[in-house]
């Protein structure tokens, strides 16, 4: 039976088609459609193969495992910025590089949300929050951490959103840069280069800070000096900054001379590459001046200069000695002013054996620019003695109180002029 289409076109005007026409095709065109008909077809029970396979995996190690902790999943709720994956990975590659979990042992991580009760952690870039798109309530299981997770200081992240009643009691522990978050995230870490000798990484994790013996060493520091003959740079983009940094710098170029590259000063360099090895080259110091003064908020802006032959000049909020031994840096806040900062930079620069000498941390360690530090997300959530926790107020623990702040304002002997200040 011939179906057909019947189409009004005005008062009078039929149309009637037939539903199949016949087509004349040639051979060759026959076997390119049916070639990719066949192709699309296979591509498709592929992905959802792949797919349903990829479930079934994470399904099976969650179910099987969940008591022993031998494969914990981790579940990214929300995006880092603009990477789904935190910039860290998705599946068992994620933790490949932790020598403390080989194989099965490891976790998995994953942003598909349907694994949402068989997740053991969840976590939440504080940055992303959306309120309107959190877990809902009756999902979640005793067993599950919700994680806050966030890198950048409190001055640039004063949400509001957290204080609402929503958040009370609502994450259980914490990603950051903070010493005392459950898992702190660091930029760098200096190794210990033989494991034999007395010696601890840095940055240290234990409260008290232990001061390192390097100061005795004799081992040769093999730092070529010909070319360095330039005293400070600083390599800056954000040129108004909570912690007035720009102000300093101000003050201390005049009385030394620095120079700057970048949108907030006069000099340029075309790569990151050119601007490293003009550093090793020709700079006896860097400017790691931080963006705010907050507790223990140290970026990538501290390791960059140990890693090219260049003493750092500090500021920030952070004891500098839980990250580096002491005598490696020079922290601008253990000056009363700008003057005097600059005078020791110049005494520092005219004696080679002084100088040197705030590269002897190199005979026990080396500079690791990959902390490792997302490995203790999975070894926590492996831990079978862990105890539980909860945060009653995830903004007073990040901002701190009225008397007791996270961050601090700048010191003004050291941003301000001298004449101004009398």
């Amino acid at each position: 039976m011939v179906k057909c289409f019947t189409t009004c076109i005005g008062n009078r005007t039929m149309l009637r088609q037939s539903f199949f026409q016949p087509i004349r095709l040639s051979s060759l065109t026959r076997l390119f459609l049916l070639g990719t008909i066949a192709l699309v077809t296979f591509t498709n029970f592929f992905y959802n193969y792949r797919l349903l396979f990829q479930r079934h995996q994470l399904k099976q190690v969650s179910y099987s495992v969940r008591t022993e902790r031998l494969c914990p999943i981790v579940l990214y709720w929300t995006k880092f910025y603009d990477m789904k994956d935190f910039g860290i990975g998705v599946g068992r590659a994620t933790f490949s590089q932790c020598s403390h979990m080989e194989g099965s042992s490891g976790c998995l991580t994953t942003t598909d949300r349907s694994f949402l009760n068989d997740s053991d952690a969840i976590l939440f870039h504080g940055q992303d929050i959306d309120v309107d798109d959190l877990p809902p309530p009756q999902w979640r299981r005793p067993h599950q951490h919700f994680i806050f997770v966030l890198q950048e200081s409190p001055v640039y992240t004063k949400f509001y959103k957290f204080r609402q009643p929503l958040f009370q009691n609502y994450f259980n522990r914490t990603i950051s840069y903070r010493r005392d978050s459950d898992i702190p995230i660091t930029y760098g870490r200096l190794q210990c280069i033989d494991p034999a000798l007395p010696c601890s990484d840095f940055p240290r994790t234990d409260d008290v800070n232990t001061v390192e013996d390097i100061l005795n060493s004799s081992s040769p520091i093999k730092i070529n000096l010909a070319f360095k003959n330039r005293t400070v740079a600083w390599f800056v983009s954000n040129c108004h900054s909570n912690s007035q940094r720009e102000s300093l710098v101000r003050e201390l170029s005049r009385f030394i001379t620095v120079d700057i590259y970048g949108g907030c000063g006069k000099m340029q360099c075309p790569t990151r590459a050119d601007c490293d090895s003009m550093l090793s080259r020709y700079y006896r110091f860097y400017l790691s001046f931080e963006n705010s003064l907050c507790t223990d908020y140290v970026t990538e802006k501290l390791y960059r200069p140990l890693m090219h032959d260049t003493v750092p000049v500090v500021y920030g909020g952070s004891d500098y000695s839980f990250h580096l031994p002491v005598g490696s840096y020079v922290d601008a806040r253990d000056f009363d002013s700008a003057e005097s900062l600059a005078n020791h930079l110049k005494n520092v620069m005219m004696d080679d054996e002084l100088y040197l000498s705030y590269f002897r941390w190199r005979s026990k360690y080396a500079v690791n620019p990959w902390a490792g530090d997302w490995c203790r997300l999975c070894k926590m959530l492996r831990d079978t003695n862990m105890k539980s926790k909860i945060y009653s107020n995830i903004s007073a623990w990040w901002t701190g109180s009225v008397t007791n702040p996270t961050c601090i304002a700048p010191p003004p002997s050291l941003i301000s002029s001298q004449q101004n200040l009398t």
